[in-house]
């Protein structure tokens, strides 16, 4: 039965002496890293398990970025999939309301921990917490100082099929009569995207001393190589044992379509060939390859980070 508005309510009344205590057991999996390396395919793998939020709609909330766009008007789409509609999303607000009411202004942590706590304790009842965002990877230390069992998996892949991402999407963005200015972050030069290579490697190399042990680099052509060992590996990390329905997309997915790393209706992970050369020049090849040679061993090498804490 569809709940109108008013009946959609927060899950009994709470404090953020609670939502702390919760955060502070919870055990999420946060799926980061470089845009265009497979974290969509990820997410909709480990949406299919039965201990994740089962999320249907491959999108991002960027909420520890932005950790008041769920309060904000018009409605973040992503975020209102995220929390399965309209009506969920304003339960969400009634309960920040509840909380201000209470408890005085809520920091942007607050925000971020009671977001989590919502979808948790209202939409995803019994589910371990699932969320990805590419761009969260420059988030790595309050993720930790507000949920210190999550586990991060951060996703890279080979610079030169990356770059050739972000013009193929590009292209076909604009081929469906989008604006460049809308599509900005895919129109990037050799030089720029090389600065966006060296800030993913300066955020990873930043928290391998403190996190690493419990963040998870996941190459894109590892992960397709062998989609099943690789989950195997990853769920072992996560702390939740490997389902084979994990490999097989939901015919009813609601997917980004213009996301290269989404996967098909039938198979949640895809192997691919390289398309460098249809969409970058001999010299951007060069230059892109050349000048991430040195990063190669960090993004090529799955696994953790660091070292388990004893």
């Amino acid at each position: 039965m569809d709940l109108p508005d008013s009946e959609w309510s927060p899950p009994g009344p709470t404090t953020l002496a609670e939502i702390h205590a919760w955060c502070q057991q919870a055990t999420p999996v946060f799926i980061c890293g470089l845009a265009r390396s497979g974290t969509s395919m990820l997410q909709v793998a480990f949406a299919r398990h039965s201990a994740m939020y089962n999320i249907k709609n491959c999108r991002e909330t960027h909420i520890f970025v932005r950790p008041k766009t769920p309060l904000e008007d018009p409605i973040h789409v992503p975020t209102k999939l995220y929390l399965k509609g309209r009506k969920p999303l304003l339960a969400y607000r009634r309960l920040v309301a509840d909380l201000t009411a209470k408890e005085g202004p809520l920091s942007e942590a607050d925000l971020i921990r009671s977001f989590f706590w919502f979808a948790s304790h209202s939409i995803y009842q019994g589910r371990q917490p699932l969320e990805k965002t590419p761009g969260h990877l420059k988030k790595i230390p309050l993720i930790f100082e507000l949920f210190p069992k999550a586990r991060v998996i951060v996703c890279s892949r080979d610079a030169v099929d990356v770059s050739s991402s972000y013009r193929k999407r590009l292209v076909k963005s604009l081929e469906e009569g989008r604006s460049r200015e809308s599509m900005k972050w895919l129109d990037k030069t050799a030089p720029e995207m090389m600065n966006v290579f060296q800030r993913f490697t300066k955020l990873v190399t930043e928290a391998q001393p403190t996190w690493g042990h419990a963040m998870f680099m996941a190459p894109y052509e590892w992960l397709v190589e062998n989609p099943e060992q690789s989950l195997r590996e990853v769920c072992d990390f996560v702390g939740v044992p490997f389902e084979p329905g994990m490999l097989v997309a939901q015919q009813d997915e609601v997917l980004d379509d213009t996301a290269e790393d989404t996967p098909s209706p039938q198979v949640a992970i895809n192997k691919r060939a390289s398309e460098a050369t249809q969409y970058l020049s001999a010299d951007a090849i060069a230059l892109i390859a050349e000048g991430t040679a040195a990063w190669v061993p960090l993004w090529s090498k799955p696994g953790p980070l660091g070292s388990p804490v004893r």
